[in-house]
C-alpha cells in the first residue's frame, strides 16, 4: 500500500494541480492584463518554493542551491513561461477549455515520443504507433 501511495500522490498532485491551473488560466484570460496576473503568479510560487524548501530541506541553504543557477533550471522557467502564456492566450482567443487542452497535450505526447525515441533511445512499438494514430483520429473528430 505505500508503494502505491509513493507511485501515485505525485500523479494526483499533477492532475488536481493542472485542472485548477486550467480553469484559473481561463480566467485570467479574461483579465485586462493577462501578463502582469502572471506575474503575481510567478511571486506566488517563488514564495511557496522558498517556504517548501525551508520545510523540506531543513539543513540547506537555498542560496547556495540556487547559485550559480543550473542551465536546465532557465530553461525549465522559460518553458513554464511559454505553457502558461501561450494557454492563457489560446483561451482569450477562444479556444474551448476541453477542447484547446486536449489538443495540445495530443500534440506534446507525440513529441515527446518522438523525442525520447530520437534523443534517449527509447523504444517504439507498433502498439505506440497505432496509439499516435488513433490519437490523431480522435483529435480530428473532436476538434472537427
Amino acid at each position: 500500500m505505500n508503494d502505491f501511495f509513493a507511485l501515485w500522490w505525485p500523479v494526483f498532485l499533477v492532475v488536481f494541480a493542472d485542472v485548477a491551473y486550467q480553469i484559473c488560466a481561463r480566467r485570467l484570460s479574461s483579465h485586462k492584463s493577462p501578463l502582469a496576473a502572471l506575474g503575481m503568479t510567478y511571486l506566488v510560487s517563488a514564495c511557496l518554493c522558498a517556504l517548501l524548501f525551508e520545510l523540506l530541506v531543513p539543513e540547506g541553504h537555498i542560496l547556495h542551491e540556487i547559485w550559480p543557477p543550473h542551465p536546465a533550471a532557465l530553461l525549465v522557467g522559460l518553458s513554464i513561461t511559454g505553457l502558461e502564456v501561450g494557454s492563457i492566450f489560446m483561451y482569450r482567443v477562444g479556444w474551448p477549455m476541453n477542447i484547446g487542452f486536449l489538443v495540445y497535450t495530443a500534440l506534446a505526447i507525440v513529441v515527446l515520443l518522438v523525442v525520447g525515441h530520437f534523443m534517449y533511445a527509447e523504444s517504439l512499438s507498433s502498439v505506440q504507433y497505432l496509439g499516435i494514430f488513433l490519437a490523431a483520429s480522435g483529435m480530428f473528430c473532436i476538434v472537427r
